[in-house]
């Protein structure tokens, strides 16, 4: 039988993780297929989404395009190049049991077939190992305390200063602050390039750490790159790997650990739920620090060991996946090949002058004066984030000379722009919310019209957050080429500048806030929270309108956005239980004023938040995350990270000069 000619692409020349899986990949499949050059080839299979988009379209036409998805499908959704992706793939891998449960729940069918390992590298030594007391001696690595590894970058080789925040280095920091804290001695041993930022952090703490690297200003890439036989001894040196991604396909550490029977904890990310045991996983900061405390004094970690090496020979060496590959070509013919139609309604490759030396753009919407609503929040901050970038923005006019028009879902008036639409062409992102009947409890009409207008008019979708991708398409609608781009506020008006500092021998102050009176933005928990709440241990605002009649929470009716900020920075910690709320607002300006969240586990809320606080699920669970929040308030305030205004306004203004394209 003849084997498929393929072309095996996807690497990024530096060394990490995807030049790995390119390699092993080439191993795997070496028994399946004939790898050839990209002109020879019948089937283009890329490791990595972004490396097969360095091809020119012309030269994929006609061939059939399997990638694999390196990490989660749902945060490369919130990158605009990955739709390019999307329309010229015809078959996804995933690597975790994660990453093909959300791409499934986005309509998206993938074949799994886990990340792999070089276990000939990477395995268990000897513990006098000459290799080991070379290491050891060599920089100083000392005997007498528990050691924490982590040798994954920290920062982007475009920025050496701020943390890379998907790979958690501040996590790590603050597994490490907590040890501390608790009084715990423990040294850190760091290694691979561009770790600026936690060498920087390590040593203004007082932290100890060993650094196997240069320390130098300008990126380190070539400079303190480790081979991988060096990583091997290093997981043989340590007591624990420590991963603390906040997003994650792999990561490949945890391969790497566990080939070489190195302990591990890692945060649920990626394949670590695939992986290792339960007692290895953590959800908080404090929380690894109680799993590592307990290591310390009982071994705990060591009982998971031989279960995580076990998996790994089983299911992640080139020979275990080769299998996998075999039936996924076996179904090759059933991949539709490139032809470049699914591109046509907009490019995605640049025209060489094709955008207007200043972009005039219309943006549609109901604008009401503050206090109003959080989708007015957010256009009233998106017009001033536009305005900011040299954009020439008109709200609700109607034009030729207006090049791109942001509709905001159906909040606007709809008639008025379909008259125009039938003389004119226009160029369209829509940015949907909802599902309106979600939030609501009735209004499914209203979605109805969102779709059919997305439909009709869209170059491409902003959906504000995962959780509103995903019930859209379990309405069975599909939007227009979308995107996630979470909401953001102005950060003039919400900062944390001059919050009141935080103090356990007063009262807590809780703060919750809504526009709406809906009893579904969350009032009768906040109700049920007064009748049980200690008052003297806490006090409690709410601030705008509600579905309840308070007693003892004190309620201020809805103000200004400048009072409001002020409100929240003289508060502790923001509550918030509304449900089906895809993107709230009122959330965001509360964590941009530097308050930790306790909030209800539904809609956008856990993107939001991340590490800046805890979910409850039942009433129940409220006050006892309530003290965990307190006990760690600092751990959780440090965590906390809102997109900004600009960043946010920025992906929008790749969808604007897209469409005009």
């Amino acid at each position: 039988m003849t084997k498929p000619k393929v072309f095996l692409t996807g690497g990024d020349q530096h060394g990490w993780a995807v030049d790995e899986d390119l390699k092993l990949a080439r191993e795997a499949l070496s028994q399946v297929v004939e790898l050839v050059d990209l002109p020879e080839s019948e089937i283009v299979h890329a490791v990595w989404w972004y490396g097969l988009l360095i091809w020119p379209l012309k030269k994929l036409s006609g061939k059939r395009i399997i990638c694999h998805i390196p990490g989660e499908p749902l945060r490369y959704m919130t990158v605009p190049e990955h739709r390019k992706a999307l329309s010229i793939v015809g078959s996804w891998i995933t690597r975790s049991k994660q990453a093909q449960e959300q791409f499934k729940s986005l309509g998206i069918e993938s074949d799994l077939i886990p990340y792999v390992v070089d276990v000939n590298t990477f395995k268990p030594l000897e513990r006098d190992a000459s290799e080991i007391r070379e290491l050891k001696s060599r920089w100083h690595i000392p005997d007498d305390v528990y050691l924490i590894g982590s040798f994954q970058r920290d920062t982007e080789g475009s920025d050496l200063k701020s943390p890379k925040l998907v790979k958690g280095p501040d996590v790590l920091l603050e597994i490490l602050l907590g040890l501390r804290k608790r009084g715990i001695k423990a040294h850190t041993v760091l290694a691979g390039p561009r770790r600026n930022w936690i060498v920087k952090r390590l040593t203004e703490e007082g932290l100890p750490f060993t650094y196997l690297g240069e320390q130098t200003e300008g990126d380190d890439l070539q400079t303190n790159s480790l081979p991988r036989s060096v990583l091997n001894v290093l997981y043989n040196i340590i007591d624990l790997y420590v991963v603390g991604s906040r997003s994650e396909g792999g990561p490949h550490a945890i391969l790497e650990a566990a080939a070489a029977r190195c302990k591990i904890v890692s945060t649920h990310v990626g394949m670590a739920p695939d992986i290792l045991e339960h007692e290895c996983l953590y959800r908080t900061p404090p929380d690894a620090v109680r799993i590592i405390e307990r290591d310390i004094s009982e071994n705990v970690l060591g009982r998971s060991i031989e279960a995580h090496a076990s998996r790994v020979q089983e299911r992640h060496t080139p020979g275990s996946v080769t299998h996998l590959f075999q039936s996924v070509y076996e179904k090759v013919d059933s991949i539709k090949p490139f032809t470049g139609a699914a591109l046509a309604k907009t490019s995605f490759e640049k025209t060489p002058g094709a955008r207007p030396s200043k972009l005039t753009v219309g943006l549609w919407h109901s604008f009401f004066k503050p206090p109003y609503g959080g989708g007015n929040q957010f256009m009233l901050a998106l017009r001033k984030g536009f305005e900011a970038l040299d954009l020439d923005v008109r709200e609700n006019e109607l034009h030729d000379g207006i090049d791109a028009y942001v509709l905001n879902s159906i909040h606007f008036d709809v008639d008025r722009f379909l008259e125009f639409s039938k003389k004119h062409r226009l160029n369209v992102v829509h940015r949907i919310d909802g599902p309106i009947h979600l939030i609501r409890g009735y209004d499914r009409e209203k979605d109805e019209l969102t779709y059919n207008l997305n439909a009709q008019f869209a170059s491409g979708t902003v959906l504000q957050s995962a959780w509103t991708y995903q019930k859209i398409v379990e309405t069975g609608y599909q939007p227009v080429k979308p995107v996630i781009i979470h909401n953001a506020v102005d950060s003039s008006i919400f900062h944390a500048d001059g919050r009141i500092p935080f103090d356990r021998k007063r009262k807590i102050r809780l703060i919750a806030t809504s526009w709406s009176n809906n009893p579904r933005k969350g009032g009768p928990v906040y109700k049920w929270i007064e009748k049980n709440l200690d008052w003297d241990r806490y006090e409690f605002t709410f601030v705008g309108n509600v579905s309840e009649q308070f007693d003892r929470v004190k309620h201020i009716p809805p103000v200004s956005s400048e009072d409001l900020s002020d409100l929240l920075r003289q508060h502790d910690i923001y509550i918030t239980a509304s449900r089906n709320d895809p993107c709230s607002n009122a959330l965001i300006e509360a964590l941009a004023c530097g308050l930790p969240a306790l909030y209800v586990n539904d809609g956008g809320h856990p993107e939001l938040v991340a590490c800046g606080g805890l979910p409850f699920e039942h009433e129940e669970e409220i006050f006892p995350q309530l003290e965990k929040l307190v006990e760690d308030y600092e751990t959780f305030q440090r965590l906390i990270t809102v997109s900004t205004l600009e960043d946010v306004t920025r992906k929008y203004l790749a969808l604007v000069e897209e469409a005009v394209r």
